[in-house]
């Protein structure tokens, strides 16, 4: 599974740093707010790590201190997400497949 991760430097310990470096990162959008990649129950051990923050555990005073590029990245995140869920006709198909019209 894949986690937005936010670290907080001045809440994160040496152990929160050392359970990120133990995680692949699928997606860095800058230097505390990446994607992570686990099993659920390392994921949840993570984000009850001092310093870890989804984004849904955001309130407006930290969303305010995320970047505009920050925002952006995680705003794009959510409707990665939300879009993935919507059956596209034709997704997986080549354009030669019967029944499909190119564009």
């Amino acid at each position: 599974m894949e986690q937005v991760v936010i670290v907080d430097p001045a809440e994160a310990d040496a152990g929160t740093w050392a359970a990120l470096r133990g995680l692949p990162r699928t997606h860095e959008f800058s230097d505390r707010v990446f994607v992570v990649e686990g099993e659920m129950p390392v994921i949840d051990a993570l984000k009850a790590l001092p310093g870890i923050r989804t984004p849904a555990q955001l309130d407006p005073a930290a969303q305010a201190r995320l970047s505009s590029g920050e925002r952006l990245s995680l705003r794009a995140w959510s409707e990665r997400e939300r879009a993935a869920r919507n059956a596209r006709p034709g997704d997986g198909l080549n354009w030669g497949s019967e029944g499909f019209r190119a564009p």
